[in-house]
């Protein structure tokens, strides 16, 4: 017969081992999720001249799929590129194939929860709200401030946009500006009051540095990099920049002229590190060279070796040369070419310069300090050199690295290596994007 106490500890001795059950079921469960593989989504800009769109990609391990166009109730160039000069399928700058020439014409929100895009063709921008499904919802779209918006910097719940206008004939000097805008929680863009600031020169990239105290911007053909004070209650940037620099070697010491395209900013301790990519196609004359069958992609002209430069922002936003002119490759001619864009591990170990005109990537390694020094000249590369290797972003999850090929419309995903090296996966190249003309990437 079992007394009072008996009962009492066959009960609780079940309690437990129930609980004890539910728990470890609990968490191999959570285990098992963790370990799931979810999808990336990508976004890509069709540049439609009738109306823009972005077109939505799902990628899982081994195949990428379309989720969705998605139209930006705003017009792109189509095959003319910005500057206006004109279709010529010959010319580097007229060929449609990098219409805006700059980075994060497509970008979202820190949180995820909307995307932006500039629209160059009618000088506008949009936002959209992203799904939990990776596809998008219209938002807004709003004037921007030029009429060639071509970069998009984004911190909390404000937005700036930096836009170039047109010039007739197409000489310098070239305008430009930034323009600011707050996102509401429906995703609306709003205005931000005394915003514009107006550069006197013709942008390529812009972003906030990761706490939002500035905001930086360069310039394509003056090579300079200006950085500007952000006041976080009002929205608006200093009324002139803190501090600019000039690309090192601009014109000097036997290098052309440097034109600064893409660039990333990182933390580093208690100052931020800008690292800048520079292709170098102008002399110091601001002319092409013109030597016929070099470049496999320009039959009619050729480019020097280009470099990726890193600056330091101190804490008060004073911009000074950390790495200067760090080639891709041994000699000023030789290397690899058009470094346009580049892309930091999310390590802060590696970087890495994606070569438009030499299909390849070149490979830094990134010190403690920031600084860095050339790994391998090309750690992957296109034997032919056919593929224009445009704009590039790594997933969120830090396994992969998509490359948008600008002239052929497609994406090839790269496997991040731990030592930096990149491993190709797949190109998906079905007819989704228009073979030129689409711009910008960002993965979520």
């Amino acid at each position: 017969m079992k007394n009072k106490y008996t009962v009492f500890t066959y009960v609780k001795t079940k309690t437990i081992l129930l609980l004890l059950l539910i728990t470890t079921s609990y968490s191999f469960g959570q285990k098992k999720a963790k370990t799931m593989k979810k999808a990336n989504y990508i976004y890509v800009a069709t540049n439609d001249k009738h109306e823009n769109s972005v077109i939505a990609f799902k990628h899982t391990k081994n195949k990428i799929e379309e989720i969705g166009e998605f139209g930006t109730q705003g017009k792109g160039t189509g095959n003319i590129e910005i500057f206006d000069w004109g279709y010529d399928t010959t010319h580097p700058l007229k060929d449609g194939i990098d219409p805006l020439i700059s980075a994060y014409s497509v970008y979202k929100t820190n949180d995820n929860k909307f995307l932006l895009i500039v629209n160059p063709g009618d000088g506008s921008l949009t936002s959209f709200k992203i799904q939990e499904n990776g596809k998008l919802s219209f938002a807004s779209n709003v004037k921007a401030g030029e009429i060639h918006p071509l970069s998009i910097a984004v911190h909390d719940n404000m937005v700036y946009v930096a836009s170039t206008g047109s010039t007739a004939p197409p000489t310098p000097p070239f305008t430009g500006n930034l323009k600011g805008f707050f996102i509401g929680k429906d995703g609306k863009l709003s205005a931000i009051e005394n915003s514009m600031r107006d550069l006197k020169a013709r942008p390529s990239c812009t972003m906030f540095t990761s706490d939002g105290k500035f905001l930086a911007v360069n310039e394509l053909v003056t090579g300079l990099t200006k950085v500007y004070a952000v006041d976080k209650k009002t929205g608006q940037l200093s009324k002139d920049p803190v501090s600019k620099a000039q690309s090192p070697n601009n014109g000097t010491n036997g290098r052309w002229l440097a034109i600064p395209v893409g660039f990333d900013i990182v933390t580093f301790n208690d100052y931020y590190v800008l690292y800048a990519a520079e292709a170098r196609f102008l002399n110091n004359k601001g002319m092409l060279r013109e030597e016929a069958n070099v470049v496999p992609q320009s039959p009619k002209y050729s480019w020097q070796t280009g470099s990726t430069t890193a600056y330091k922002i101190d804490k008060n936003g004073i911009i000074s040369v950390l790495s200067p002119d760090v080639l891709t490759g041994t000699n000023a001619e030789g290397g690899e070419i058009a470094n346009c864009w580049i892309e930091v591990s999310p390590d802060k170990k590696h970087l890495w310069a994606a070569n438009a005109l030499s299909s390849s990537y070149s490979l830094y390694n990134i010190d403690n300090s920031g600084a860095i020094k050339l790994d391998k000249r090309a750690a992957f590369k296109v034997t032919d050199e056919g593929l224009f290797f445009g704009d590039l972003i790594h997933s969120t999850d830090g396994k992969y690295l998509y490359q948008l090929i600008g002239n052929q419309g497609a994406i090839y995903v790269f496997k991040i290596l731990p030592n930096g090296n990149l491993k190709p996966m797949m190109m998906h190249n079905e007819p989704l994007l228009p073979k030129t003309g689409s711009f910008g990437i960002i993965a979520n």
